[in-house]
């Protein structure tokens, strides 16, 4: 089964009319919008259909309406037809999304949370003009460059997100991003302004952070095991982190191109734009081409993918923990140990796949459980890290479409 990614867009993405055919198409999307509408006091649906676009943009509406869109977008492929992705990442406010998706938040929790962080990050910005701004064809050594000197003249610009290598995003006052634009372009950068109302993953978002914190901290978050990368530092969240990494997420640059290289380091095979519009299949073209890349929100694409994913088939589980124990590094070396911590359990495993194959059938729950504790030993035996040990069950559930019957 290939390794997937799950890929959750941020609020660059809204436009209206999201979500339009899924609500048309899904109980279960128009009973997730009336869940969001619930938790917030916003009839959902009417803003992501019907709204004025200006209206839809303002932070405090984009953020939970593009977290709704993605849920549903989400719960449809998972529901219907198996999505069961390895990692999830979100690029900025995708983050939620994807920790919503990955089950460490409840929805509506998720909803009401990104709310107030897009009312927070609105009153920040208030009395600042300010401007985000798409920037290609020039390297980011150079756009540093830039911005480092228009802020040394006391307007605010800086890198916001680091995309691609072909594009970057630079963030500030509207005085030091206009600025900047006008010496990119000086340098041969296209320049594109973004639809946006604050200066995202800035230093003006400072306040917004100090008071984020403080609301992160009536939040329950729930470790499900599952691999989310962090946005701040490209590598899967650590649980005991998150509200400290979500909190500083508001004023660090997202590094989505070294969110892809660690994706392309874990060898996936397929990436999913799970939300609205097409930018993160863009950007993975443009990062990783040999990825096959697919937005859920492109009817091609999403037909596409539902095709993939109703072919995909599952591995056989007791060869699959025969396939994770081998492929384990063996940090054990007494020869008794070995023989009883490694070698004993790894035959008890050979002779039930044996069983199974002679008996022409599936393992049952009980010899997948049996099976389990064996890998589990050998991990031990091998004197494996918890943490290595746990995501290697979570890929073998994941490879054996047994993730609801034994993951956390």
């Amino acid at each position: 089964m290939k390794k997937k990614v799950a890929m959750f867009p941020g609020q660059g993405s809204v436009y209206v009319g999201m979500c339009k055919e899924l609500l048309r198409e899904h109980d279960l999307v128009r009973q997730i919008f009336r869940e969001a509408s619930d938790a917030i006091g916003m009839d959902m649906e009417k803003l992501c259909l019907e709204g004025d676009l200006k209206e839809l943009t303002k932070t405090e509406h984009s953020q939970p309406a593009i977290l709704t869109a993605s849920v549903a977008s989400f719960r449809v492929l998972e529901e219907e037809f198996g999505f069961r992705p390895h990692f999830y990442a979100g690029h900025s406010l995708g983050e939620f999304s994807a920790l919503v998706c990955a089950g460490y938040l409840p929805f509506a929790e998720g909803v009401r949370l990104v709310k107030t962080r897009g009312e927070l990050m609105r009153d920040a910005a208030l009395g600042t003009e300010s401007l985000m701004t798409a920037v290609g064809k020039l390297p980011k050594e150079e756009i540093l460059g830039v911005c480092r000197e228009v802020s040394a003249s006391g307007h605010v610009v800086c890198v916001s997100n680091y995309n691609s290598h072909k594009q970057n995003v630079i963030s500030g006052s509207k005085v030091g991003v206009s600025e900047a634009e006008k010496r990119l372009a000086s340098l041969g950068a296209s320049v594109k302004r973004l639809n946006v109302s604050a200066p995202f993953h800035s230093p003006l978002m400072q306040p917004a952070l100090e008071r984020f914190k403080v609301v992160l901290e009536g939040y329950s978050f729930t470790d499900s095991g599952k691999a989310v990368l962090s946005n701040v530092t490209a590598r899967p969240h650590v649980f005991a982190e998150i509200r400290e990494r979500l909190a500083q997420q508001l004023v660090s640059p997202v590094r989505w191109q070294e969110t892809v290289e660690y994706l392309k380091a874990q060898q996936i095979r397929l990436a999913v734009d799970v939300g609205p519009g097409k930018v993160l299949r863009n950007l993975m073209f443009d990062n990783f081409p040999a990825v096959h890349a697919l937005s859920y929100d492109v009817p091609d694409n999403a037909r596409e993918l539902e095709k993939l994913l109703g072919n995909e088939k599952y591995s056989p589980f007791i060869s699959r923990c025969m396939g994770q124990a081998v492929a384990t590094r063996n940090l054990c070396y007494d020869p008794q140990s070995y023989e009883t911590e490694i070698m004993e359990p790894y035959r008890r495993l050979q002779a039930m796949e044996l069983t199974v194959e002679a008996e022409e059938r599936t393992a049952t729950a009980e010899e997948m459980k049996t099976a389990t504790e064996l890998l589990l030993k050998i991990f031990r035996g091998k004197q494996i890290p918890t943490e290595e040990q746990q995501a290697r069950l979570q890929t073998l559930y994941l490879d054996t479409g047994t993730e609801g019957m034994f993951s956390r």
